[in-house]
């Protein structure tokens, strides 16, 4: 169940935070008690998101309860496919730019954008936009592809998914924040937080060649788990994903949290895919990561928050 705000609800509130007073997010339980997620309608202002990944941080925090002055930062977006913003493949540069700025007023030391493409990494850089867009404030983008990058590690919680090769610094940097974008996967129903962690390991081919794939998504996440999630859900490709071109629903809408399976279960209601109505209890790997422990479906009452730009 969740909570909805209305802007003038969510302004009001905002203003009793900054002043100094206690924020209330009836019906939670206590007031103390933070949203598990926090999805955010009306966000898709042309050219700038900030107000929306202020409206999705603010209940959960805002950005300093993540980032402290003179960390290092991992911003990890979906940059898989050479494809332009406008077919949805990738999460939205603008998305991408709002979050890095908000890091750096926070007063990160670096911060980075990584992901593992899955075709084509120059043409990735070139066409996704998200490295253009980050440029002018310093943050660089890179895509990383050689082995010596990666080391190999022990999954002692999985499943199927008994160890892989992970990328070196989204082990040692000081906070991760995942920026996946909710959209159709002809393997798995559905792609957004937990199948994006696929791009920071070195072989996702086994995770369809050689084991269940949604048993190991889940099993992966045991291991990397973002400190914060914020997931594009813009607009959502909602058939021939996960590169497209396919059908496009707009949403306007945005996701951040801190509960990885909570944040996808949102995102799968976004939009239809494949041309009906998902339940996420029908996404096997969000059912896995569940029975792993990694997060809620269904969190209890008031854990999920609604604000309405």
């Amino acid at each position: 169940m969740s909570h909805r705000m209305t802007r003038r609800e969510f302004l009001a509130t905002s203003a009793l935070a900054g002043a100094g007073l206690a924020l209330s997010r009836t019906p939670l339980s206590t007031a103390a008690e933070t949203p598990l997620a926090v999805k955010v309608s009306g966000a898709g202002v042309p050219g700038d998101l900030s107000a929306a990944v202020k409206a999705a941080l603010d209940p959960l925090g805002g950005i300093g309860a993540f980032v402290k002055k003179g960390q290092t930062v991992m911003l990890k977006p979906n940059m898989g496919f050479p494809t332009p913003p406008s077919q949805r493949a990738t999460t939205s540069p603008e998305l991408v730019k709002a979050v890095a700025r908000l890091v750096l007023e926070a007063g990160a030391k670096r911060v980075t954008v990584i992901d593992n493409p899955v075709r084509r990494p120059e043409a990735c850089l070139e066409l996704v936009g998200i490295k253009q867009a980050c440029e002018p404030l310093g943050v660089k983008t890179f895509l990383p592809t050689s082995e010596k990058l990666f080391m190999e590690k022990d999954i002692p919680r999985g499943v199927v998914l008994k160890k892989t090769d992970v990328f070196r610094e989204a082990l040692e940097v000081d906070v991760h924040i995942a920026l996946p974008i909710a959209k159709s996967h002809m393997a798995t129903g559905y792609s957004g937080t937990l199948k994006g962690m696929m791009g920071l390991i070195l072989d996702r081919e086994s995770f369809h060649s050689r084991f269940d794939i949604n048993q190991a998504i889940a099993d992966l996440n045991t291991l990397l788990r973002a400190n914060l999630v914020i997931l594009d859900g813009l607009s959502v490709m909602t058939t021939d994903g996960p590169a497209g071109p396919g059908e496009l629903v707009t949403c306007n809408a945005i996701v951040a949290g801190t509960d990885p399976v909570t944040v996808d279960a949102l995102g799968v209601k976004l939009a239809p895919l494949y041309g009906r109505n998902v339940k996420p209890t029908q996404v096997k790997h969000l059912l896995a990561a569940e029975k792993l422990g990694l997060g809620a479906i269904s969190p209890p009452a008031g854990r999920i928050l609604e604000v309405t730009l």
